[in-house]
C-alpha cells in the first residue's frame, strides 16, 4: 500500500485532486455562507484560508510531481496548512462547547490578514468574518460546520500521514 501511495504521489492527476478537493471544501464554505446565510466567524475564516492552503499544496505537488523536491515542498505545504487549519477546528470546537454550555467565547482574536497579503479586503464576501465564535446557526446530524471540516480535515490528515511515510518506500526498480 505503501509504495501505492508513493506512486500516486508522484502523479499529477494525485495532486490535482487534492487541490479540486480542497477547493470544494472552499466551496461548500462557501454555499453555506452566500445561500444558507450561515456566517463565518474569525476562526471559520482562519479554517478557509488553511484549506486555500491545502489547495495551493495541490496545485504545487501539479507541477513537477516526479522531481522529489516540488514533491516535499507539497508534502511540507500540504502538512503546514492541514496543521493550521485543524489547530484552528480544535480551537473552534472548544468555542462551541463553551458558548454550549452557557459560556462567553471572546473571538477577538482575528488580527486579519498580513499586510503583504490583506485577503479580507481583497475578498470580503469571502475572507471577512461576520459572526461571533463558538455561535453554532446550522448543523447537519447534529454536527456543526466545525465538526463537518474537522471530520474531513481528519481524514485528509491520515492520507497526508499515509503519503509522507510512503516517500521512505519507492517502488522497486525493475
Amino acid at each position: 500500500m505503501l509504495r501505492t501511495l508513493y506512486t500516486l504521489s508522484t502523479q499529477r492527476r494525485s495532486w490535482l485532486l487534492l487541490a479540486a478537493l480542497a477547493l470544494a471544501l472552499d466551496g461548500i464554505a462557501l454555499f453555506l455562507q452566500h445561500v444558507l446565510q450561515v456566517e463565518p466567524c474569525n476562526e471559520c475564516i482562519y479554517i478557509r484560508a488553511g484549506v486555500l492552503g491545502i489547495a495551493l499544496a495541490g496545485l504545487i505537488g501539479a507541477l513537477a510531481p516526479r522531481y522529489w523536491p516540488m514533491r516535499l515542498l507539497a508534502l511540507v505545504a500540504w502538512v503546514g496548512a492541514l496543521g493550521w487549519s485543524l489547530s484552528r477546528v480544535v480551537l473552534l470546537l472548544d468555542l462551541e462547547r463553551i458558548v454550549a454550555a452557557g459560556g462567553d467565547a471572546s473571538c477577538k482574536r482575528f488580527k486579519g490578514f498580513p499586510d503583504w497579503l490583506p485577503l479580507e479586503q481583497w475578498l470580503p464576501n469571502v475572507f471577512e468574518p461576520r459572526a461571533t465564535c463558538g455561535e453554532v446557526s446550522w448543523t447537519f446530524l447534529g454536527g456543526s460546520v466545525t465538526f463537518w471540516i474537522g471530520i474531513a480535515l481528519g481524514a485528509m490528515a491520515v492520507l497526508a500521514a499515509a503519503v509522507v511515510v510512503a516517500q521512505a518506500w519507492p517502488p522497486k526498480e525493475r
